[in-house]
């Protein structure tokens, strides 16, 4: 197929997943619908395989995955973590427990190198599937790659009915309380605040897309520097999210940098076809075959969570609801962290101040450990499994 009109189907597609995730508040994904629309389109021969190599994404795609890592360091509100520490530490906790009980009970029944591939896919998004599903073409591990991606696709599934449900028995209890509602309906939401230097910092006249993406391509190229000079210790990806967290905090990135380079939806784009690119060569018996490793492996990781929680809200004295929901945003991310605590503040709140209070309290919450489990804690995780790989 030509380049052009191979590239044209692929960014169509793309465009329609958008309109479907908008159209469905985000419960039917972009990568959700995007992975049904090509495996469709594979599978009944209506799309080549070779459809994402004529359109020449893959190459590009891999070059420019660095780049978008590094901007996930500068959307870290620091404040905000300092301010919910309760917060940050119940979210790892969670998700280091939820990988952890996928990869010890799990280890037992399905063949290992799926599990511990498998456990920072459920612990995170399309940064940490980027990463493992990379090492795993690399090797030639295609059964493993495949339930990757399937369960990457569909994991927002898992998480978003049980986030839903325990914030909104959450949400009741505080209701009932009229301290809390005086408390929160009053309280505003984060003042933006952030801990920053100027060392670092470039004057306004280099405000430009231009310098933006030049900005983030020097860190990318220091932390593949960087990545070398430990021997791939530290994994590439891995070192690309510290150093755009340390770069931010010296002022040399502005905070959420890639929306300012007008090139971010083209830079997801590619990475998103970058990780779905075997999709190609995957068979309906491959997909059908990992649909029990997929339910075992939801099992034990929302298990891992439920458990956690229980005990994080005794620690912490947090409420179990609001342990599990922190716990389980791993599966979904922003912007599904935003959208459920608003949906259940205002389904549950019977008044506007009881909304608002709601609000002012779930949302900060949600959002933070949005950032931590699916932005650093299970990126870190990809970079430990695929060293054991």
């Amino acid at each position: 197929m030509d380049g052009i009109v191979a590239l044209m189907i692929l960014l169509c597609a793309y465009a329609i997943s958008e309109l479907v995730a908008k159209k469905s508040k985000a419960v039917f994904s972009t990568v959700l619908t995007l992975a049904f629309l090509l495996l469709i389109g594979f599978w009944s021969n209506l799309l080549p395989k070779t459809i994402i190599k004529d359109a020449q994404v893959s190459s590009f795609g891999r070059l420019i995955a660095g780049i978008l890592i590094v901007s996930l360091g500068t959307t870290i509100d620091f404040q905000e973590i300092k301010d919910q520490w309760k917060v940050v530490l119940t979210s790892v906790i969670c998700v280091i427990c939820a990988v952890g009980t996928i990869i010890c009970i799990g280890s037992w029944v399905i063949n290992p190198v799926i599990v511990i591939a498998g456990a920072p896919i459920f612990a995170g998004g399309s940064a940490a599937t980027l990463i493992v599903t990379d090492a795993l073409q690399e090797k030639g591990l295609w059964t493993a790659n495949t339930f990757c991606i399937i369960l990457y696709v569909t994991q927002k599934f898992i998480g978003i009915p049980i986030a839903s449900y325990f914030l909104r028995k959450t949400a009741i209890a505080l209701r009932q309380n009229p301290v809390f509602v005086k408390e929160f309906a009053e309280k505003n939401k984060t003042d933006g605040r952030e801990i920053r230097m100027a060392i670092l910092r470039f004057g306004k006249e280099f405000d430009k897309p231009s310098v933006y993406l030049a900005k983030l391509s020097v860190v990318a190229v220091l932390a593949f520097w960087l990545s070398r000079l430990l021997q791939g210790i530290l994994h590439y990806f891995v070192l690309c999210l510290i150093l755009g967290m340390i770069f931010f905090a010296l002022g040399f990135l502005d905070k959420d940098i890639l929306r300012k380079t007008q090139s971010s939806g083209l830079i997801t784009f590619l990475i998103t076809i970058l990780i779905f690119s075997n999709l190609a060569v995957t068979t309906p018996e491959q997909v059908f075959s990992v649909f029990p490793i997929l339910l075992l492996t939801a099992f034990l990781g929302v298990g891992g969570v439920l458990a956690s929680g229980w005990g994080c809200s005794k620690l912490f004295h947090i409420p179990f609801g609001l342990t599990v929901s922190l716990g389980i945003s791993c599966t979904f991310g922003f912007p599904t962290t935003m959208l459920i605590p608003q949906e259940v503040a205002e389904a549950i709140g019977k008044t506007g101040e009881e909304k608002k209070a709601l609000c002012n309290y779930l949302l900060p919450k949600m959002l933070t450990a949005g950032f931590i489990t699916v932005t650093i804690a299970s990126v870190v995780l990809a970079g430990i499994a695929v060293k054991i790989i």
